[in-house]
């Protein structure tokens, strides 16, 4: 483990950080008559640097093509879980925990019960189909910023940044102390969460490719 991501590392994250504050900043005075604008949800730095370039990962996650697979770890069951991720495009993705698959393919959705009566599907993503493993199904970068925010607003002490190697890629890390303990949180520069290590829940990215996989978009096994 090192102290800190390389300097060119660190200087893109940097820049990406500052894109999305000027970004923030117009979406906030771009319009002064009607309905008062807001914020994207996700959007806003922390003001925290170990946090933010960890945030500015996740935040990135739209642009990438990839297949993700993960264990996933209710630490209250425990429930543990195998998980696969595949995006294919912004529009294109497919989510499979366990043995539920939900698909996302531009306007359609579908939520799939690949075990017992395998095939069974409706067509809205289902997500207390995966409640029992305390995920939702994009836990793989959207839901785990969203948590990572609100960790950012109950800090227990100074966070602490690393770059890590998990599953073979380089993580920017940041280890975020809360009361009752510190979260870990990891990502790769696709934006993929490659770690989140809390005391409720466990998610370990184990394996990861650049290139989408098709057979993760069937709506049987």
């Amino acid at each position: 483990m090192s102290d800190g991501p390389p300097a060119h590392r660190l200087r893109r994250r940097l820049i990406r950080i500052a894109a999305t504050v000027v970004a923030s900043g117009l979406a906030v005075s771009g319009c002064m008559t009607g309905e008062r604008p807001r914020l994207v949800e996700g959007a806003a730095t922390t003001g925290d640097p170990a946090i933010d370039a960890v945030l500015a990962e996740l935040d990135d996650v739209a642009s990438a093509t990839f297949t993700a697979t993960y264990d996933i770890v209710n630490r209250f069951g425990p429930v543990e879980r195998r998980a696969t991720v595949v995006q294919a495009s912004p529009t294109r993705r497919s989510i499979t925990i366990g043995d539920v698959r939900f698909i996302v393919d531009g306007k359609e959705t579908a939520s799939c019960q690949l075990g017992g009566a395998a095939g069974r599907c409706t067509e809205v993503i289902s997500a207390e189909m995966v409640s029992d493993v305390q995920v939702t199904p994009d836990f793989y970068a959207a839901s785990t910023a969203t948590r990572l925010r609100r960790d950012a607003t109950r800090l227990a002490g100074p966070t602490e940044a690393s770059t890590v190697v998990i599953a073979g890629r380089d993580a920017t890390c940041a280890a975020v102390p809360v009361e009752g303990g510190t979260v870990t949180y990891c990502a790769l520069d696709s934006g993929v969460v490659a770690r989140l290590d809390g005391a409720d829940v466990s998610i370990e990215l184990i394996e990861y490719r650049d290139t989408p996989e098709e057979r993760y978009f069937r709506r049987r096994r």
